[in-house]
């Protein structure tokens, strides 16, 4: 994916954060949380009323079971909706709004800076690294959940795969 806002530089590669990208790394990081205990419920309902409507005949056992179905797909969408917007908070927090974001992934491990921190990750301490369409989440040995969330633009395959062949410890896919 080239971006025309993204820049090569001696440290690594560059871009400034615009709300487009905090949207784009909160719903990838959204889309890995597992929807199974969700479908599972919406699939015990349905299979409720069938049984029901098996057992009794009764047209209203369906209604029922598709009505509560129903409110829990629009809770699962709620839900989701709430915590992109809650994550797209917290990583304006991280990388705000019209800072310039600079990533370098080396041999030794990972450097994230912004105007305000850097953060270095050895290669020793990365569990594993996990790439989405517009995302590469970096998981630490140790933290549940991502550790870092960085635009796909700043971290090319090759990157990508430099990092897992570092990291001593990382499952591979």
């Amino acid at each position: 994916m080239a971006d025309a806002a993204v820049q090569e530089t001696t440290t690594g590669k560059s871009m400034v954060i615009d709300r487009a990208v905090t949207a784009r790394l909160a719903r990838d990081h959204q889309r890995t949380k597992e929807p199974g205990p969700w479908a599972a419920g919406i699939a015990l309902f349905l299979l409720l009323g069938v049984g029901m409507f098996a057992l009794n005949g009764n047209f209203r056992s369906l209604v029922i079971a598709g009505f509560w179905a129903v409110v829990l797909v629009i809770a699962l969408f709620s839900v989701r909706r709430m915590g992109s917007q809650k994550l797209a908070r917290v990583i304006e927090g991280i990388y705000p709004h019209g800072d310039r974001l600079t990533v370098a992934a080396t041999d030794a491990g990972l450097t994230v800076t912004t105007s305000a921190t850097s953060l270095t990750v050895a290669a020793s301490a990365i569990w594993r690294v996990s790439t989405a369409p517009n995302s590469v989440m970096v998981r630490i040995t140790g933290l549940t959940g991502p550790a870092i969330i960085v635009p796909r633009e700043l971290l090319d395959d090759a990157d990508v795969s430099r990092l897992r062949a570092a990291a001593p410890r990382i499952r591979r896919p």
